[in-house]
């Protein structure tokens, strides 16, 4: 009976040195930092690790966002793949992409060079806020997080704006109806006149749109004055105009008076519905932006739409009614 005993103290012996030995050859591959802040001027940080003993390298970003791809090399800078969740196996080196946007907005790349190091380097974060993401390396066993923030970059300085000049869609007889009265001239002899202002309060109205959320906060001057295209005996041409490059409606001085005006008259005992119909000019273009950064003199693309909506000539339409 001691025998057996004895037996099975060794065997319980010899299982918990087993559980002893197996911690010890696990290696601990804990980063140098969990949490860094990077310049979005140009930043880099190189992150040490205690071991070697970790294969995966993971980069989430903390943004609902599509625009958002990822480029991944192997250490022979081949490309493995590009997708929206990177994950780079052993050496190599993993590049925030962003290109469903031609206007890139961000630019980082994540490299391991070395078994035990992985070095950050941030190019610009041209967001209006930080951005942020987690990367973390992983083994079998467990996983080690690191937080990364980049700061926003400076602001672009506004270089010159083009438009596609030969190619545009527009529509030169868009009616709308603006104003209607009713006017009721119930005398048996004078006849009732109404002065109609067929300009007055009207604007051409213009707007920049683009598909790039941030593409009207990237410029120092929030709101530069630029060249706007116009609309000349049925061709877009440059001739001077201006407005602001901003994402708001603008309204702009029509090229006539609103002082024009037009009588219409109402004749005794009658009643009449009185209608003012302008017709519009309108026509839609692409524009190309081109700013530049102020230290590092890189040149910034940012493309999008002109919109420009103007008045161009008036009916009045008066339709009598039945007493």
């Amino acid at each position: 009976m001691k025998t057996l005993l004895h037996i099975v103290v060794y065997i319980f012996i010899l299982m918990g040195l087993s559980g002893c030995n197996s911690d010890v050859f696990v290696e601990d591959f804990q980063p140098s930092v969990s949490d860094v802040t990077l310049e979005g001027n140009g930043d880099s940080v190189t992150i040490r690790f205690k071991s070697s003993n970790w294969d995966l390298l993971r980069v989430y970003d903390y943004y609902d966002n599509s625009s958002l791809y990822y480029s991944v090399y192997d250490k022979d800078g081949n490309i493995v793949s590009q997708n929206q969740s990177p994950v780079l196996e052993g050496l190599g080196k993993i590049v925030c992409d962003d290109i469903i946007y031609k206007d890139k907005m961000v630019d980082f790349a994540i490299e391991r060079t070395h078994p035990r190091e992985v070095k950050i380097t941030v190019n610009e974060n041209m967001y209006s806020s930080l951005f942020q993401f987690c990367v973390t390396v992983s083994n079998e066993y467990e996983t080690k997080k690191i937080y990364v923030s980049i700061t926003p970059s400076d602001r672009y300085i506004f270089d010159r704006i083009t438009y596609s000049l030969d190619a545009y869609s527009y529509t030169d007889k868009q009616i709308e109806e603006r104003k209607s009265i009713v006017v009721n001239n119930r005398g048996d002899e004078s006849i009732v006149t109404n002065y109609i202002f067929p300009f007055k309060d009207e604007h051409r109205q213009i707007q920049f749109t683009s598909n790039n959320p941030e593409a009207f906060n990237l410029l120092a001057d929030s709101k530069p004055e630029v060249e706007i295209p116009s609309i000349v005996d049925g061709h877009l041409v440059m001739n001077g105009e201006l407005a602001r490059y901003a994402s708001d409606m603008q309204q702009l001085p029509l090229p006539f008076p609103d002082t024009e005006k037009e009588a219409v008259t109402t004749p005794p005992k009658t009643s009449q519905r009185i209608t003012l119909l302008l017709e519009y000019e309108w026509f839609e273009t692409n524009f190309t932006l081109y700013a530049v950064h102020p230290k590092t003199k890189k040149e910034k693309v940012i493309t999008g739409t002109l919109q420009s909506k103007m008045p161009k000539g008036y009916f009045i339409k008066s339709e009598k009614l039945n007493n």
